[in-house]
């Protein structure tokens, strides 16, 4: 009988956690960009945040893995609606400063990809609205360059990567609600 018990409340948590999981929809929150040509777009290497106390090691850490072509990812939440695997990125204060949040970000060739702050731009970097860097880069992809796309290699820009190609004509925040 006590068993049974155990067994009817661990089975009705599970069962109350499924479904407010599956009740969360995820909202978008239009944050604009800049007017200028950001198809450049920037990499770093995820072994460049060294610091093993901070919020971004930790996450890359926990989190990351990088696919075939040496991008670093976090897996998608098909559960919430986010069935395409996050690209691990940097991006400036504008956009937010916390580590782990979410985003969908639009390319004017139609690309649509979704990211997660991995890493800050530092604001002595961007311009004055701490939207993009000098090189006019908005977003910059942390990456494993032992195992990096050749081609995004060779160009110094992840445009080239055909799922990330385009100017960024939207970035929106994901929130679940």
């Amino acid at each position: 009988m006590r068993r049974l018990k155990l067994f009817t409340a661990v089975f009705m948590t599970v069962i109350a956690a499924t479904v407010s999981a599956s009740a969360m929809t995820a909202e978008y929150t239009p944050l604009g960009v800049p007017d200028i040509d950001s198809s450049f777009k920037t990499y770093m290497d995820y072994r460049a945040i060294t610091n093993t106390g901070s919020p971004q090691y930790r996450f890359i850490r926990e989190w990351g893995w990088s696919d075939w072509d040496g991008f670093m990812r976090a897996n998608g939440e098909s559960d919430l609606g986010i069935t395409d695997n996050y690209y691990m990125i940097a991006l400036g204060s504008f956009y937010g400063t916390e580590i782990g949040t979410k985003y969908r970000i639009t390319t004017d060739t139609g690309n649509v990809f979704y990211g997660v702050l991995c890493d800050q731009k530092d604001d002595c970097d961007t311009d004055a609205t701490h939207r993009y860097s000098y090189n006019n880069d908005v977003i910059e992809f942390i990456v494993d360059t032992s195992r990096l796309n050749p081609d995004v290699r060779f160009m110094g820009s992840a445009n080239v990567y055909m799922p990330l190609s385009g100017k960024i004509a939207n970035i929106e925040r994901i929130t679940f609600e």
